[in-house]
């Protein structure tokens, strides 16, 4: 067996991780800062100074266990990816099943890292590798060039202009994929995605091994 077909296979297993690291960030996202009255001068002792933060266990518990958000997240795309490569050779390449990899792997690992500038990131990465093509191919590059413009300036135009270009067309996909992670990720998508994706990861095996059926929860309302 391959591992493509192992990790389409395992695809309940990240779904009930992926529901528990939802859940936690969605809890995390209710919770408050907890705060207590100093006692380091008087008149903290008669409740007139100022509240300190003091650590919460609770969501401390609740953090540790949205450590796996990401991990999850990206296990969760790796699964859609292998159920879409193995057609007919897994058990768990129902609608649904795939719609909730998606999703999850969006909720968990494209939410918290689409908070960085990447079309600016992927401009200056564009920008930079376009001038090391330059210098890399200066030797060939004509010397009526060089001669009327200095390298340096030839290289800093090229910079800029590619990165201008490659910013400009990210960019409007940056704002696609913020406006998609800023929904699919929200408190309402958040606990609706926690709820389906352990029933899913729950109805799955028990389908298939107990029935001998396939499709989870479509099971259920379609059978």
């Amino acid at each position: 067996m391959s591992w493509t077909i192992i990790l389409a296979n395992l695809a309940p297993v990240f779904l009930g991780l992926g529901a528990m690291a939802a859940f936690a960030w969605f809890l995390d996202n209710l919770m408050g800062d907890t705060y207590q009255p100093s006692s380091s001068n008087k008149d903290d002792e008669e409740g007139k100074g100022e509240a300190t933060p003091t650590i919460d266990w609770r969501r401390g518990m609740v953090r540790l266990i949205g450590l796996i958000g990401i991990p999850m997240g990206i296990l969760c795309f790796v699964s859609f990816a292998a159920i879409l490569l193995t057609p007919g050779l897994n058990i768990y390449g129902d609608p649904l099943t795939l719609f909730l990899l998606a999703w999850m792997g969006i909720a968990l690992f494209l939410t918290p890292i689409n908070k960085l500038p990447w079309a600016a990131l992927i401009g200056l990465a564009a920008g930079l590798i376009a001038v090391v093509a330059v210098v890399a191919l200066a030797p060939i590059i004509p010397e009526i060039i060089t001669q009327q413009i200095p390298l340096k300036y030839i290289l800093i135009g090229i910079f800029i202009i590619v990165g201008v270009v490659v910013f400009t067309l990210f960019k409007w996909a940056e704002n696609i994929l913020d406006l998609i992670t800023t929904i699919m990720g929200s408190r309402p998508f958040l606990l609706v995605l926690t709820f389906l994706a352990l029933a899913q990861a729950i109805a799955l095996p028990i389908v298939w091994f107990v029935f001998g059926g396939y499709g989870g929860l479509l099971w259920f309302f379609f059978h």
